[in-house]
């Protein structure tokens, strides 16, 4: 091969390697800007995906935001933040009516700070001595019901609860008592009954021979602390007193 053509060769494979480079050199930027991109939509579609999923969530709660509405208006009413006794004095107007008893009475007293119930620990079985020698058991006796534990909420304390006793006077048989006082606990006022009395009824108005005089008494409790609850009583407008019925 002569000189010349030999030359020819070199440059033109100096030419084609420039060619390649330059080629290279420019095609790479690009390779790294569409890797880049193809990570950013990697990203963007995994953003996406969360998106959807709380979006998905968010609608399911939609569903339930209006049993909620329902079911927090239902507790509000059952302990609300006011002592509210005109919307009480309704309720048993109401109860009197369907269970068929004359209210002669109601008795309502101050609001009071609300005292959790005590809740002793549990007794601890004596360990026996090393090298004592055990006691023999004796024959099992029957024992005594024990009390169920009463339950209690850290976050319900004297400072935010308050409690109002009530006392309520009607007349009526056995059967219209009772109906009475299920009607009161299950109304939509929480009202904790703890006592039921009764005694021969005399000379009561409407009364029957088979009627008697029933004293119902309990609570109920209002979401505030006691002097909240006690000036609600206080500056609400007084309401009279349900009407015999």
């Amino acid at each position: 091969m002569s000189k010349n053509r030999l030359q020819l060769v070199i440059a033109l494979a100096v030419g084609l390697l420039v060619v390649l480079g330059g080629a290279l050199l420019g095609v790479q930027p690009q390779l790294a800007q569409a890797s880049a991109n193809r990570e950013q939509r990697s990203q963007i579609d995994a953003t996406n995906r969360t998106y959807q999923a709380e979006l998905a969530r968010l609608r399911a709660q939609a569903q339930k935001l209006e049993p909620m509405k329902q079911q927090l208006s239902a507790l509000q009413a059952s302990v609300p933040s006011t002592a509210d006794i005109a919307s009480f004095y309704k309720e048993i107007d109401q109860v009197g009516t369907t269970s068929r008893v004359t209210v002669s009475g109601v008795t309502v007293a101050d609001a009071v700070a609300y005292a959790p119930p005590e809740v002793s620990e549990p007794a601890v079985a004596a360990t026996p001595a090393a090298g004592a020698t055990p006691a023999p058991t004796a024959a099992p006796s029957p024992t005594t019901p024990v009390a169920p534990t009463p339950k209690t909420d850290s976050k319900i304390t004297s400072a935010n609860f308050s409690t109002i006793a009530v006392s309520i006077d009607v007349v009526g048989d056995f059967s219209e008592a009772l109906a009475f006082a299920r009607g009161m606990q299950n109304g939509p006022r929480l009202f904790l009954v703890n006592d039921l009395k009764a005694q021969q009824n005399d000379a009561v108005e409407g009364a029957t021979t088979s009627s008697m005089s029933w004293s119902l008494s309990g609570y109920v409790y209002v979401l505030a602390d006691a002097k909240t609850a006690h000036q609600s009583q206080t500056t609400a407008t007084p309401s009279a007193t349900p009407a015999a019925g």
